[in-house]
């Protein structure tokens, strides 16, 4: 009896192990955005020109992914090409790995996604951040919901990545300025789950 139990514990660290270093070469993978997503985008700037400054941007989100993958993109849309690759958060009300419910609704901490406008920068309490605008029914509230682009909070995690928020778009705080100087006054933002 001892055996089979020794057994099968063994054989459930080595499950543990092999999904622990899926999910450890899934973190360092760069994707590319699915073609169907940067055809919304594409169609998200053309609909959306009178409210964008930067058309030759768009930043593109699929939540699709899990919370550990590279699922935020900035994509140059003359080029057709990925200029920034990264991590992003999404609200730990909103689902474990995968961002599975949403909310347009002050106080709910849940994500949003939709047709967003990436407007102005500041510095927030939680350092270089850029302001967001809902262009959508499912959104328009995000400026009043106080949800942003921001760096990581908790600069005692040693993560490289923010993994959850209250609803915040969170970047590693090494990308950050990068995303802030590319995406700001008017770029372009389309989420998707």
């Amino acid at each position: 009896m001892k055996l089979s139990l020794k057994r099968i514990f063994k054989n459930l660290l080595y499950i543990l192990g092999i999904f622990l270093l899926g999910v450890i070469v899934m973190y360092f993978i760069p994707l590319t955005p699915s073609s169907e997503l940067v055809e919304l985008g594409k169609e998200s700037q053309k609909e959306y020109s009178d409210y964008t400054k930067n058309d030759s941007l768009i930043v593109l989100v699929d939540y699709s992914y899990p919370v550990f993958m590279k699922r935020f993109w900035v994509y140059n849309l003359k080029t057709d090409k990925v200029v920034l690759n990264t991590h992003v958060s999404h609200s730990w009300k909103s689902g474990l790995l995968f961002a599975t419910q949403f909310s347009n609704t002050p106080g709910s901490n849940l994500s949003s996604t939709g047709v967003i406008r990436i407007s102005e920068k500041y510095h927030g309490k939680y350092g270089p951040s850029l302001r967001l605008d809902g262009l959508e029914t499912n959104n328009n509230k995000i400026r009043e919901r106080a949800i942003v682009i921001h760096p990581m909070v908790d600069f005692r995690i040693p993560s490289e990545i923010a993994l959850y928020s209250s609803g915040c778009f969170v970047l590693n705080n090494k990308i950050i300025e990068r995303a802030r100087n590319l995406c700001h006054d008017g770029t372009l933002m389309v989420v998707v789950n």
